[in-house]
């Protein structure tokens, strides 16, 4: 049965050929902070779930992790529509919102997390001890007292804010090194995607863009610049490390390996219109070349034996539990939060090692005919009825209440990560902006409103979340930032103080990071 459950994310899979994503000028892109051998591993998927399980626990307190639902009222600001007329009719099958979320970095911890000194410095490259053992030699004291400008902005932000707090431990430098020491010691290497990159993501449209660098004076009334990318880092540090409260659907999968249908594992085309449009109408086709546009979807994947033969694998799980968000769920989600809400949320795709917290930007849909397969842009021509649905291979899981059903093949349009530079301005123009396609059906009941569906590829978003519009990041030790920051002049000492106990939590105090952002505007 289809409906809204607490559906979980498969484990991820080799050797998945994923659809391409593009950037906005159609060029195939991967924006993924780590390689596909990577999403190999065990520890990938054991580092991952216990990113996700942190976001299910900041969920509430009265939520366990096993228990997310899958309900996108539970997820959007606002719940407006819940049928594909209803949608189409307030011109929501398209939307992008107006004030895109920023690129950043998820500065991996195997750097030094915010403690690398990206710019300029040639020492540093390789894994954690090599990066570790030059910062030690190369102390930021010593920097500080140098006299030369070039070299103190080439800190590195956990270093620029020690200073500028007057931490005279280095706090946050020291905990932003020893969050790689703890796996070190242990496997004698930090996995090079560990990182920050669930704290990025909501920093992203909860914070505005730094759009210029901004100077400030340490105690001793030296000048530090922070530059655009240095002040999303320490707000992307403040939303990963702080517990402020989310909203989520999706969750987690505890079946090792899940029981697949392979009945499921079709290979299927589909006419994607945007692919099409990414391919041009200039661009001659070589013999036997399909038509740009068309698209091989599939729940299965290409396996390759030893003797040179070739066969399919894989398909729909069997567990409810390991099904994932449903594509109805997903549906409801976007419209209602991207398209009438028109704010951002966050989506984790399990399957695909790039789509791992990315914010969204915005989506576009067109329909196909699940019986024909026939892409489509009117409703009525896309919907086929329960007993015309004749090829349907997912027939004994549907909802008892479905009547008709509706094809989808949706681009999604998120942000990616970029690099660090020391720009002493930031604009949209600078940000990766991505898209990738997603192919499903929709169930709809007697009264046409979406109840389920299922997915017809792998890839696909499994755990959506997204703070509450009036969210606030903080850390433990606001209360104790008492008095005013004068413009010009050093933070007070309590702010000091404040910012000292927070950083032992490897967290930067809000009240300085939004001083930070306010003034980069």
């Amino acid at each position: 049965m289809h409906t809204y459950a607490p559906f979980e994310p498969i484990p991820l899979k080799p050797c998945k050929p994923f659809p391409p994503k593009q950037n906005a000028s159609g060029e195939v892109v991967s924006t993924s902070p780590f390689a596909a051998e990577d999403a190999a591993t065990h520890a990938y998927s054991a580092g991952r779930d216990q990113v996700r399980t942190s976001m299910l626990q900041k969920g509430g307190a009265t939520r366990a992790a096993i228990e997310a639902n899958d309900d996108p009222r539970k997820l959007a600001d606002t719940f407006k529509y819940d049928s594909l007329p209803a949608i189409e009719a307030a011109g929501l099958r398209t939307a992008k919102l107006a004030v895109q979320p920023w690129s950043g970095d998820y500065w991996a911890t195997a750097s030094g997390g915010l403690g690398n000194r990206y710019a300029g410095c040639g020492g540093m490259g390789g894994g954690w001890d090599m990066n570790y053992e030059y910062i030690r030699t190369h102390p930021s004291k010593v920097i500080l007292n140098s006299g030369s400008e070039v070299w103190v902005n080439e800190l590195s932000p956990a270093e620029k804010y020690d200073a500028l707090v007057g931490d005279a431990a280095e706090t946050l430098t020291r905990m932003s090194w020893l969050d790689g020491k703890k796996y070190f010691d242990v496997h004698k290497e930090v996995p090079g995607w560990f990182g920050i990159c669930h704290g990025w993501a909501p920093a992203a449209f909860m914070f505005p863009r730094p759009a210029k660098s901004v100077k400030l004076l340490t105690p001793n009334k030296q000048t530090l610049t922070f530059y655009p990318c240095e002040i999303k880092a320490l707000a992307s540090l403040l939303w990963a490390r702080s517990n402020p409260t989310t909203r989520f659907i999706g969750g987690r999968c505890n079946v090792e390996k899940p029981t697949i249908d392979p009945a499921t594992g079709r290979v299927i085309t589909l006419y994607n219109p945007y692919i099409a449009a990414d391919y041009g109408t200039d661009q001659p086709l070589e013999p036997g070349q399909p038509r740009p546009g068309e698209t091989e979807v599939s729940l299965s994947t290409e396996t390759w034996s030893e003797d040179g033969t070739t066969g399919r694998e894989g398909g729909r799980p069997t567990q409810s539990q390991c099904f994932d968000t449903n594509p109805g769920a997903w549906h409801l989600a976007v419209i209602n939060q991207i398209g009438v809400s028109k704010r951002s949320m966050i989506m984790d795709a399990s399957f695909d090692y790039q789509v791992w917290n990315q914010p969204l930007l915005g989506y576009q849909y067109t329909y196909f005919n699940p019986q024909t397969l026939k892409q489509t842009e009117k409703l009525a021509e896309a919907t086929t009825t329960k007993a015309a649905f004749t090829s349907d291979i997912f027939k004994k899981y549907r909802s008892p209440k479905v009547v008709s059903f509706v094809g989808i093949v949706m681009r999604v349009t998120y942000m990616g990560e970029n690099g660090n530079s020391q720009e002493h301005t930031d604009t949209p123009d600078n940000d990766s902006v991505v898209n990738v396609d997603y192919y499903y059906d929709l169930e709809l009941d007697a009264a046409g409103k979406i109840i389920g569906g299922e997915w017809y590829s792998n890839s696909h978003p499994d755990f959506l979340w997204t703070p509450p519009k009036d969210g606030r990041a903080v850390s433990r030790y606001e209360a104790l930032a008492t008095d005013v920051w004068a413009t010009g002049k050093p933070m007070p000492d309590s702010w000091r103080a404040a910012a000292a106990k927070a950083s032992a939590d490897m967290t930067p105090l809000a009240a300085i990071v939004e001083y930070m952002v306010k003034l980069a505007q």
